[in-house]
């Protein structure tokens, strides 16, 4: 098969599945550690510049494209039986390690941006188009455009068994405590508590799971 034709013998005899076979030797050329159990089925684009590192562990489930980005000394960790659905964007950058622990689903077009420590728990699941980000702009009136002004960055912290709804934004600073959930297109600007449902503009409690 001419897809087989490019892969290593290693790599040609070890696949049971000629796409996932290919699409694997491409996470790896890229410079990501992917573990033998990596399901992906489609092509990953991965720039990993500087020192920056991913790896993956056995049993991730990628149905299709994503981006995976690195800068500076950033670190993507990605755990044993992921989820990431098609054209997330995972990125980190600084010093910042992000973070998906056993068991997490992100959703399509999911957008991560770990300029700061981004740390998602075991089992806690993301919507399609959640966006997470751990800096902001400068935006001061000093003569120096936005664009060039020094960011300012904190962490994010998403705990065990998590549901962020579709649209959801989560801004630098916030931890979610485990067990919340994040109604469809809240902007979160503070700390949710454990199993608070939090909903709005910005996202305020409007239920409680425990009740």
């Amino acid at each position: 098969m001419r897809v087989m034709g490019v892969l290593p013998r290693a790599l040609r005899t070890a696949a049971a599945d000629p796409r996932v076979a290919y699409y694997q030797w491409r996470l790896r050329r890229g410079g990501v550690d992917a573990g033998p159990g990596v399901w992906i089925s489609g092509r990953p684009d991965v720039a990993l510049c500087g020192a920056s590192s991913c790896s993956i562990g056995d049993g991730t489930f990628i149905p299709g494209p994503v981006q995976i980005r690195g800068n500076d000394r950033g670190r993507i960790i990605i755990g044993e039986r992921c989820s990431i659905d098609s054209y997330a964007r995972l990125f980190a950058a600084n010093d910042a390690v992000l973070t998906l622990e056993e068991g997490v689903a992100i959703g399509p077009f999911n957008i991560i941006n770990a300029f700061a420590d981004c740390t998602i728990g075991r089992f806690s699941m993301l919507g399609p188009y959640v966006n997470i980000n751990c800096a902001d702009h400068g935006m001061e009136m000093c003569g120096e455009r936005m664009r060039f002004q020094p960011g300012e960055y904190g962490p994010v912290t998403i705990e065990e068994d998590c549901w962020i709804c579709s649209h959801a934004v989560i801004l630098r600073g916030v931890t979610i405590g485990t067990g919340a959930v994040v109604a469809a297109g809240a902007v979160v600007t503070e700390d949710v508590p454990p199993y608070a449902v939090v909903g709005g503009v910005p996202a305020r409690l409007i239920g409680d799971r425990r009740k």
